[in-house]
């Protein structure tokens, strides 16, 4: 059901309480101290730890500090466990970032419930985590291609822009789309016409670099800002590009459709106010290599 870190000094404490768990179907990781349970959480990420707080070396509050203070640990729900009489280490305990406490000797059933309980919170936290992903996703990418989209790509282009400036390190950028995309659609069907876009797409990520931003700004026009790069650096880019497009092949609904992609490639130079300035030449460049036939780049 769920992985189990159970921590005590008392190494029988920690296999009953290990064979009563494995029983109710969870995997169980064992602890005798504070190091260890940290070295264990980061090296197995448990979806609940089972906390004591008498222990030696690293006692269990001090323990419950290192691992909400580490981002990579501080989501796993921590439940206390100990003897101790008092309240004031219920209170740090918690203050600190604590599921939950339960003094020993415990009643099992109780345990199981509240184990049971932080697990639903562990469990929402990561649907919580999922969603935000996805979100997150949902606002940046194009639906169809995953590219970035116009918004996201103008974002992070604007302060590679700006990085560029303030380093004096080259800048450009890339400018394409598709040649006779509507001919695409009114011959073949909308879907083939996605399918090329969504091939496009493909071609522009495997030539790219890890480094570039690659962004759908409308229809069939996209956009790759490459950072740290030339204008004849990237007009390299730009027809490994060109050539691996003219020599795709996308079998659609028993058809076959090839097409081609006109490019421009402009680089950041010192009349460049911002980063609109570098995206319109090179958007200039491309309506240029229209006029001269398509499948074809102009860079300047």
């Amino acid at each position: 059901m769920a992985k189990i870190l159970v921590v005590d000094d008392v190494e029988d404490n920690v296999k009953l309480l290990g064979f009563t768990l494995e029983d109710d179907g969870h995997d169980i990781i064992g602890a005798g101290d504070g190091v260890e349970c940290l070295q264990k959480a980061r090296q197995h990420h448990p979806d609940l730890i089972l906390l004591d707080v008498m222990m030696p070396v690293l006692g269990g509050v001090d323990t419950l500090q290192h691992l909400k203070g580490d981002p990579e640990l501080k989501s796993i729900p921590v439940i206390m466990l100990s003897a101790k009489d008092g309240d004031d280490w219920i209170v740090k305990s918690l203050d600190i970032g604590a599921h939950d406490y339960i003094a020993k000797p415990f009643v099992y059933p109780i345990l199981s419930a509240r184990i049971r309980s932080a697990l639903r919170l562990r469990e929402s936290q990561s649907k919580l985590a999922e969603a935000n992903a996805n979100l997150s996703r949902l606002a940046s990418q194009d639906p169809l291609t995953e590219a970035y989209n116009r918004r996201h790509f103008f974002e992070i282009s604007i302060a590679e822009f700006v990085k560029a400036r303030r380093f004096n390190r080259p800048l450009a950028v890339i400018m394409l789309d598709i040649d006779h995309f509507k001919s695409i659609n009114d011959t073949f069907g909308h879907s083939s016409g996605d399918r090329a876009l969504v091939e496009l797409t493909r071609q522009c990520r495997a030539i790219g670099r890890q480094s570039d931003i690659f962004g759908r700004i409308g229809g069939e026009e996209f956009a790759l800002c490459c950072p740290d790069t030339d204008c004849e650096g990237a007009r390299f880019i730009a027809e490994r590009l060109r050539k691996a497009v003219e020599e795709l092949v996308i079998t659609s609904q028993d058809c076959t459709i090839k097409f081609t992609i006109s490019l421009g490639v402009s680089d950041m130079n010192d009349g460049d106010a911002d980063f609109s300035y570098l995206l319109k030449r090179a958007d200039q460049l491309l309506y240029k290599a229209k006029h001269k036939g398509r499948n074809c780049t102009v860079a300047g």
